[in-house]
């Protein structure tokens, strides 16, 4: 705690409170959601959700600062001291009244910008807020005491004094609170000083939210907060964040909410009361050692009901030892403590057992946290001077040993730091950053953190076998301590106002992105001298800056936060950099729509991120027969990072001033290294210069096309990227190739179809490609053929206007991960019948979506030149966003979209809205011109179903089409987040005013939401009111799976399970309503079951386990589907009741393919040094008419398809982005092209390939089967 007087800060020299962090190249990572379904919800989460922690869960200690300052309700360098001029004294120059009631002023007091949310409790729910109003017309001198330990402050300062009535009070009518806003912290100046006062009871009045605000909890009013809103805000402040110590301990409480059982927490303070005898003193032991993250059945095992406990109830309390605090936390660790808190290197920490065994997880990394709003003391510094951050250390080696070289920290740098080669040079300077001072600096923190993360292995036994991390410039492999270091309102002596010398951000910055580019660096103005010397202003700035410091040399980062919310965002970057990687988004397959009999030489093609810098790659391997990776070629066939062209060959292709309505009025362009910003249309230049620190010339451009390093027009260096491709998290590659075949040749009557078969053949015979849309904004298409010179070469760029908007924040050294670029891609033949003077011709068009990043989606082309498919400028189609003409109701669209013809000859796109709906919005299908963007229809869901202001309606989910036998599009099927399954008649003469027909709903609505799109084939029939013949159609069997994730909120624990439906829905293809038991009720459903035997695998099934499920009769005259119900099948450290199917549904034969995956338990968890990362999953291949058991799986690898139908495969990789490859005609979701029903099984073989693998599945008949249903006989062959 440090009682040096400062001058007053105000609000603009503290770049409007916002967070400041620095992180060198590595970005700060992803801003998960903190809350659960308890609060709520109006955007999907910014960071990853269907990523396992990889590998053994991390210890993390927080090392919390409870001196006595933390009980400050103002910031350091407040210097309110008079009430005037509400007093009777002498006030004449004094405002102080109004000062103390502004946080222009007082950051810690309330500001009316900012939803101060409710504090959590351990389950997520909100606390209750039984405060009903409080006043604070009077003022009081700042006092604080703490009776148990006769602790007293004293001050001189001014604060409000405020009178609380809870809800059982009486509350004077007239009773008032008020706040001001101050521009630039000036309140005594009336022209700038705006008073707001709140009565109670609450008045009519509408509060404006100040400009820039953050406001999200005013929703009755669309111009401004009503009284009864701004009350409850001020409530939530005054009960929550009123002084430091309530907003950091409601800060972290909301920030740690997302981290169920991700990591093993423990938490130590700086000072403890001694009770016997009344008094203060330091921390002489840890609170508690690291337990699990979660709450266990057992009283005694609430290990996070225990951390919340603590961390709401610490008391502030004496001064700020914090080299005392942390080597505490490292003494734990050290084993010093084990019989007390028990052993943190065990896998059941609780253990005293002070020895660790083979069995104990030798890969776990260890942290440390230390939050503290004060410089440390004088006096407190540990008596150990060495200066460990600048001196060399000690030679770890690998155990087991491995071809890494061994490892020794050298403060100068990794060797090769300084060659003149620039390759080495750039290697060695990305192993790590060296944050040493040459030993000027003398019983520092900083020396302290570095003898914890170079010096020390806190154990002798495990193996050093700890993943390093690259992406942090992490090199460390033994069981050491990283610490980051949060200081409230700690701000570097340099960035103070009115310094002159001294630390600041940007010199750190500076440092980082100079060393990390291999050019010369200046080192930052680190404290120097001995700082434990003397007790001053001077010296406290300087022992500020050492914690700063002590963040870099700890091998973690450093951050200065000023607000709750800023606090939330830096433990949300420091905790996602520990566990935000993955590869999970779903995977391409190469190959042409007839040559899948086996896979053999295909390639399968994933994607990567890291969220921690905003990286990622795409990746080829090579597959054997099985679809799994060929075990003679491990190894990736291609890089896409590492085949980039050179940064000043590259292009992106924008689109700029683009209607739909007018598109030839739009300008495509060509960012190329030879472009000037200010040569871009103003639209664009708008978006890119927002902040207006770009130069006018070719700079940001090039750094956009990827060189590094550039600067901005006041020198600041942009953002440094490890490589050239971004993250990847939920978007997944796309093959344009051969693989679709719609069969517009052989079957119906579409336009185009006597050039279709030429068309095919074209596709087939040049080069594919692959898109794929990643975080920095942009699509990369990669050449994917099969010349290894060129295969994995970038032959162009797109950026979307939608992500354009963001580039800004990209460069910004301080990113914190957020989605830029994230909707999935999926391609599609389009025939273009454009007018009479040009040709027509069929393309092969790619759709894409903003996905969680925003409410935009365009329309790419990969083109068929003479010998390539390179793309030009003019294959950037176009366009949309919710500003547009007709599309308001534009939400974040995360699924497919569907195209084909419509019956009037137009050719469309077809998407739902997506989720997350503005409030007001609608939610319901767009029908756009697949070639233009152009709105042909938005059929809105009835106005009771649609969107509303409350986030309960989070909108519709992936679409099916539906043809009928001339290839048309006449209807779509899709669900939505309430559980409701729809039809949409798509035929022209219903189409102007077509009412969206409802199915079926869920049992449990909401709690069973449709989220992937559904599949469908033609239903036989009855046998008795219908029976399919070719003069009569008896409808569609429509099968949906139920569960979604794009929010914390999804991971809170189900009451529900989730289920697989078959619906029939009896209106005829491409016929009218069919009127009759509509919706259907689920007691019309035959349930079937899943056996919980287990038959275990075999040959290249082994590790699997098989499932047999039920094949109960369906009496289609008394009954309209089938259901069966998930869940039946658990994991250890899965989530229970979370089987969900989020991957849209596809068929094979008459059999559909449903892949489930199960999240992970936030309370329990599998930890291992193998771990792959991704959630297990279960699929299955039933009978799509019934859902009965089939021969679905190879069980033994003998050749012949068993009966079982459902698989769970323990390592996951088969959540999302399957594809599934068999020589089939049309889309894997829609009813045969012939507009028959299938036979009861086809012996079709499929391959389902996901990020982890291929699974073999099969459409197989019993021995000795008749294939056909009973109600119809089958007359034709299939076409393989």
């Amino acid at each position: 705690m440090t009682t040096t007087r400062q001058t007053l800060v105000p609000a603009s020299a503290t770049a409007s409170h916002m967070l400041r962090a620095f992180v060198g190249l590595a970005a700060l990572g992803a801003a998960l959601l903190p809350f659960g379904t308890a609060l709520a919800v109006t955007a999907p989460s910014q960071g990853p959700l269907y990523n396992a922690v990889l590998g053994a869960k991390p210890n993390l200690m927080f090392v919390l600062d409870n001196s006595g300052s933390m009980a400050f309700e103002f910031q350091e360098g407040y210097s309110v001291v008079d009430d005037c001029p509400k007093t009777g004294t002498v006030c004449e120059g004094k405002y102080g009244w109004y000062s103390m009631r502004s946080s222009d002023v007082n950051n810690q007091y309330y500001n009316p910008s900012i939803t101060y949310l409710p504090r959590i409790e351990p389950n997520g729910d909100k606390k209750i807020n039984e405060i009903e109003f409080v006043e604070n017309q009077s003022s009081r001198i700042f006092g604080y005491y703490v009776a148990e330990a006769k602790y007293k402050w004293s001050d001189v300062r001014y604060i409000p004094l405020y009178t609380v009535y809870s809800s059982n009070a009486s509350i004077p009518s007239g009773s008032k609170f008020t706040y001001f806003q101050c521009s630039q912290g000036n309140c005594a100046d009336s022209s700038k000083r705006t008073v707001v006062n709140l009565t109670y009871p609450a008045s009519a009045e509408i509060f404006p939210a100040p400009a820039g605000h953050k406001r999200t909890d005013c929703i009755e009013n669309t111009k401004g907060c009503t009284a009864g809103e701004e009350i409850k805000n001020v409530l939530n402040w005054y009960k929550w964040y009123r002084s430091r110590a309530l907003a950091v301990g409601t800060a972290v409480g909301q920030a740690m909410q997302s981290y169920d059982n991700k990591f093993r927490i423990g938490y130590s303070q700086y000072n403890q009361i001694d009770f016997k005898n009344e008094k203060s003193e330091r921390a002489t032991d840890i609170v508690r050692g690291v337990r699990y993250f979660k709450d266990e059945n057992e009283a005694d095992k609430k290990w996070k009901t225990q951390f919340y406990d603590w961390l709401y109830g610490i008391v502030p309390i004496s001064d700020t030892p914090s080299h005392n605090a942390l080597f505490l936390a490292a003494d734990y660790y050290d084993g010093n403590r084990n019989s007390a808190r028990g052993n943190p290197w065990k896998n059941d920490p609780t253990s005293s057992d002070p020895t660790d065994d083979k069995n104990d997880l030798s890969c776990r990394r260890a942290y440390a946290i230390m939050l503290s709003d004060g410089a440390w003391n004088l006096g407190t510094s540990l008596n150990d001077d060495k200066k460990y951050a600048s001196i060399q250390g000690g030679i770890y080696s690998r155990n087991p040993p491995s071809n890494e070289t061994n490892f020794q920290f050298d403060p100068k740098g990794a060797t090769g730091f300084d060659s003149a080669n620039d390759a080495i040079r750039l290697k060695a300077r990305n192993l790590y950053i060296p944050y040493g001072d040459e030993g000027v600096s003398s019983y520092g923190l900083a020396d302290l953190t570095a003898y914890y993360f170079w010096h020390k292995d806190f154990s002798s036994t495990l193996p050093n076998n700890v993943p390093v991390v690259d992406s942090q410039h992490n090199p460390t492999f033994w069981q050491n301590m990283t610490t980051y270091t949060i200081g409230w309102g700690l701000t570097p002596s340099g960035n103070r106002p009115g310094a002159t010398t001294g630390l600041t951000w940007n010199q750190i910055e500076k440092y980082n992105n100079d060393w990390l580019a291999g050019s010369q660096v200046t080192k930052p103005q680190w404290a120097v001298g001995n700082l434990n010397l003397e007790k001053s202003a001077a010296a406290d700035a300087r022992r500020v800056d050492d914690f700063v410091r002590a963040g870099f040399t700890g091998g973690g980062r450093a951050y200065s936060v000023y607000s709750g919310d800023d606090m939330r965002r830096a433990l949300d970057n420091a905790l996602s950099s520990m566990v935000g990687s993955g590869n999970d988004a779903g995977a391409a397959v190469s190959g042409n729509s007839n040559e899948f009999q086996t896979l053999a030489g295909q390639y399968k093609y994933t994607t990567e991120y890291q969220t921690a810098d905003n990286s990622g790659d795409v990746k080829a391997f090579q597959l054997d027969a099985n679809g799994n990776v060929d075990a003679n070629k491990p190894t990736p066939a291609w890089s896409a990072n590492a085949k980039m062209p050179a940064v000043d060959k590259r292009a992106i292709f924008t689109l700029s001033n683009y209607d739909p309505d007018a598109p030839r009025n739009a300008l495509r362009t060509a960012l190329t290294w030879g472009t000037r910003l200010d040569s871009l249309p103003a639209d664009l230049k708008t978006l890119l210069n927002k902040d207006t620190l770009q130069p006018p010339d070719e700079r940001f451009i090039r750094y956009m096309l990827g060189d590094d390093p550039q600067k901005n027009t006041k020198g600041t260096v942009y953002r440094l990227r490890k490589q050239p491709i971004g993250a990847s998290v939920n978007s997944p590659p796309v093959f344009v190739g051969g693989r679709i075949d719609m069969g517009y040749n052989t079957y119906g009557s579409v336009d185009g179809k006597g050039s279709y078969a030429a068309y095919k053949t074209r596709k087939t015979t040049l080069p594919p490609t692959i898109f794929a849309a990643t975080n920095n904004g942009k699509v990369h298409v990669l050449d994917a053929g099969r010349n290894a010179a060129t295969a994995g070469t970038e032959l162009a760029e797109f950026m979307p206007k939608g992500a354009m908007a963001s580039q800004i924040d990209l460069a910004n050294p301080n990113f914190r991960f957020r989605y830029t670029l994230d909707g999935p891609l999926v391609e599609h033949d389009v025939y273009d019948k454009p007018a009479p003077s040009a040709d027509a011709s069929w393309r092969q068009l790619v759709f894409g979506t903003g996905g969680r990043a925003g409410p935009f989606m365009y329309g790419l082309e990969s083109p068929m030149n003479a010998a390539d498919r390179t793309p030009t400028l003019n294959h950037f189609l176009w366009e949309v966003n919710n500003k547009a003409i007709g599309y308001a109701d534009l939400a974040h669209i995360t699924n497919n979209p569907a195209a084909g013809q419509l019956d009037d000859g137009t050719w469309v796109m077809l998407t739902g809205s997506g989720h997350y709906p503005e409030a007001g919005k609608q939610v319901g299908l767009y029908v756009v011109e697949a070639l233009t963007g152009k709105l042909k229809k938005f059929i809105q869901l009835p106005a009771s179903y649609g969107g509303d202001a409350t986030g309960g309606n989070r909108g519709l989910g992936g679409v099916v089409a539906v043809r009928d036998t001339t290839r048309r599009i006449v209807a779509a099927y899709a669900g939505d987040a309430n559980g409701n399954l729809w039809r949409f008649d798509l035929r022209s003469a219903k189409l102007t005013a077509s009412i969206p027909r409802l199915l079926f709903t869920t049992p449990e609505g909401k709690k069973q939401p449709i989220y992937a799109a559904p599949t469908w084939q033609v239903h036989p029939g009855d046998g008795k009111a219908c029976t399919y013949s070719a003069t009569s159609q008896c409808g569609a069997i429509v099968v949906v799976g139920t569960g979604i994730l794009l929010d914390e909120g999804d991971l809170t624990m189900p009451a529900t399970k989730q289920a697989l439906y078959g619906i029939w829905d009896q209106t005829p293809i491409g016929g009218d309503d069919k009127a009759g038991a509509i919706p259907v009720s689920v007691e019309n459903l035959v349930t079937q079951t899943l056996d919980p035997v287990i038959k275990s695998g075999a040959g290249i099934e082994k590790g699997k386990n098989f499932y047999q499920l039920s094949a109960n009769a369906v009496d289609w005259t008394k009954k309209n589907g089938w259901l069966l119900n998930l869940g039946t099948i658990t994991y250890p450290g899965a989530m229970e009741n979370g089987e969900r199917v989020v991957g849209d549904l596809a068929n094979l034969g008459s059999s559909v393919i449903v892949s489930s995956f199960l999240p992970e338990d936030k309370k329990q968890g599998i930890e291992s040094c193998t771990a792959t990362g991704s959630l297990p999953n279960i699929i299955y291949v039933l009978d799509a008419l019934t859902g009965k058991n089939k021969n679905s799986f190879d069980v033994d690898a003998n050749g012949t398809f068993d009966a079982y139908s459902a698989v769970s495969i323990p390592g996951g990789g088969f959540t999302r982005g399957n594809v599934n490859s068999r020589n089939m005609i049309g889309q894997p979701n829609e009813g045969q092209p012939d507009g028959k029903p299938r036979s009861s099984c086809t012996n079709e073989t499929g391959y389902l390939t996901g990020v982890g693998g291929t699974q073999r599945v099969g459409d197989g008949c019993p021995p000795d089967s008749r294939a056909w249903r009973r109600s119809w006989r089958q007359v034709v062959s299939p076409p393989f």
